[in-house]
C-alpha cells in the first residue's frame, strides 16, 4: 500500500500479533459479559498504542496519525470496543491535555496515559443541547483558589475505570457563535463531590463502560485547569475530530472482519453440491460489492489521514470520515448477517457483533447527521 513504510510496517506487526495473541481469544467473552477489556488496555499502554502521537518527552512514541490508523484498523478487526476506549483516552481526553495542559499537567496526566498507568476520560454530553453548549447546564465558579463545579455529563466513555476526568463546564456566559465561555478541567477519580454512575446497557460497544457522572459543589484547584478561562472550544473541535477520523479505520475494520467471515462462510456451505459462492450468483455479487465498498473506505480513510499529518486540519473530512466509516461498516455487516442466514443472528456465530458495534459508531461521539449539520453549515459558509 502507497501509506505504508518501513516504521508502520513494524508497528503494524506489533499490532497484529497483539490481536492473534491477546485479543482474539477473549473478543467473544467481553462481548457477552460487558466487561471492560482492562487488561487489554494496559498491555496496549505496554505496546505504545495509547502513545503513538504523543511526543517521546511524555512517554509516548512521537509518531504520525496515519500508524495510529493503522493500529485501530487492526484492533477493531477482532475487538472494536477495545478502539472506543482507546479513542476515548487517547484522542478525546488526552488530546484536550496534549494541546491545552502545562507541563507540570502533562507530566502528570499525559506521561502515564501514554503508557496505560492511567486510564482517561472526557465528559462532553449533556442530556440537553446536543453540541449547542449555550443549554448546557454545568457551570465552574471561581471562589478564592478553587473552582466549585456543579453539574453533570452523560454517555461518558471510560467511567468507573478512569483515573481522571476532563470535562468541560460554562465559566461565565457562553457565545453562541464562538462558544467563549467554557473551560476545559481535569478531575481525579477521588475527588470529592464527583459521582460515578452505573454504566449502560447498550446494543453495542459492549465493554466500553458508558455511563453519567455528576458534580455536586465539587472543589477543584485553580491549577486543573486546562489552557485559558473559557477558551477549550478551538481544542475540543480538534481533539473531536481526531476522534472522528479514528471512525474511518475502527469501521474499515470491523467491515474487513465481516466481509472476511462471510467469504469464508461462503466457500464453506454448501448447496445442492456446491459452495454458496459458486452456486449463488448473488452470493458472488454481494461480496464483490462489499470488496469495492471495503477498497473505497480504504482510499478515503488514508488519504485523508496523510492530510492531517500534513498539518491540515480536516474538520470537515474528519466528520465525513466518521459517516462514511460508519455507513460502509453497518451495510457490510448487514450483508455479512444476510449471507449466513439464520446462524448470522445467533450471537456464538460472531458475526452480528459487528453489526450492533458499527450501528453504535453512527451514533456514539456524536450522531452522523449532527456531523452532516456541520459539514453542510461549512459549505454554505464556503469555508469547505
Amino acid at each position: 500500500m502507497w501509506y505504508m513504510n518501513e516504521d508502520r510496517k513494524l508497528m503494524l506487526n506489533v499490532a497484529k500479533d497483539f490481536v492473534e495473541q491477546e485479543v482474539k481469544p477473549v473478543a467473544m467473552q467481553i462481548d457477552a459479559t460487558d466487561e471492560y477489556p482492562v487488561k487489554l488496555f494496559k498491555r496496549a499502554g505496554e505496546l505504545g498504542f495509547l502513545g503513538i502521537t504523543i511526543p517521546t518527552e511524555y512517554d509516548g512514541l512521537g509518531l504520525d496519525h496515519t500508524t495510529a490508523a493503522l493500529i485501530y484498523e487492526e484492533i477493531a478487526k477482532a475487538c472494536p470496543v477495545l478502539t472506543v476506549a482507546m479513542g476515548a483516552h487517547s484522542m478525546l481526553a488526552g488530546g484536550m491535555i496534549s494541546m491545552l495542559g502545562s507541563h507540570e499537567q502533562k507530566q502528570k496526566y499525559l506521561s502515564k496515559a501514554a503508557t496505560g498507568e492511567y486510564i482517561l476520560a472526557c465528559g462532553s454530553t449533556e442530556s440537553a443541547g446536543g453540541d449547542n453548549h449555550v443549554e448546557h447546564t454545568t457551570k465552574a465558579v471561581l471562589e478564592g483558589d478553587e473552582w466549585v463545579i456543579n453539574g453533570g455529563k452523560v454517555l461518558v466513555s471510560n467511567i468507573g475505570v478512569a483515573d481522571a476526568y476532563v470535562i468541560f463546564a460554562a465559566t461565565s456566559e457562553v457565545d453562541p457563535v464562538t462558544r467563549a465561555g467554557i473551560s476545559a478541567f481535569v478531575i481525579d477519580k477521588d475527588t470529592p463531590g464527583l459521582t460515578i454512575g452505573a454504566w449502560e446497557h447498550k446494543l453495542g460497544w459492549h465493554g466500553s463502560a458508558t455511563g453519567s457522572i455528576s458534580f455536586q459543589d465539587l472543589h477543584l484547584p485553580k491549577e486543573n485547569l486546562l489552557g485559558q478561562v473559557g477558551g477549550c472550544m478551538m481544542a475540543a473541535a480538534v481533539s473531536c475530530t481526531n476522534e472522528f477520523l479514528t471512525c474511518g479505520p475502527v469501521g474499515l475494520g470491523i467491515a474487513e472482519a465481516a466481509y472476511e467471515m462471510a467469504f469464508q462462510y461462503s466457500l464453506e456451505r454448501v448447496q445442492r453440491g456446491l459452495p454458496m459462492y459458486d452456486r449463488f450468483q448473488v452470493t458472488k455479487f454481494k461480496l464483490v460489492k462489499m470488496r469495492t465498498m471495503i477498497e473505497e473506505l480504504r482510499g478515503f480513510v488514508y488519504s485523508t489521514y496523510a492530510m492531517k499529518d500534513q498539518g491540515e486540519m480536516v474538520l470537515c473530512e474528519g466528520r465525513m470520515m466518521k459517516i462514511r466509516g460508519s455507513e460502509i461498516a453497518e451495510e457490510i455487516c448487514r450483508e455479512a448477517i444476510q449471507i449466513f442466514g439464520g446462524v448470522g443472528v445467533i450471537r456464538e456465530t460472531g458475526v452480528e457483533r459487528y453489526w450492533r458495534d458499527a450501528k453504535v459508531l453512527a451514533i456514539g461521539g456524536a450522531s452522523v447527521e449532527a456531523l452532516q449539520d456541520f459539514i453542510g453549515t461549512m459549505m454554505r459558509l464556503k469555508k469547505f
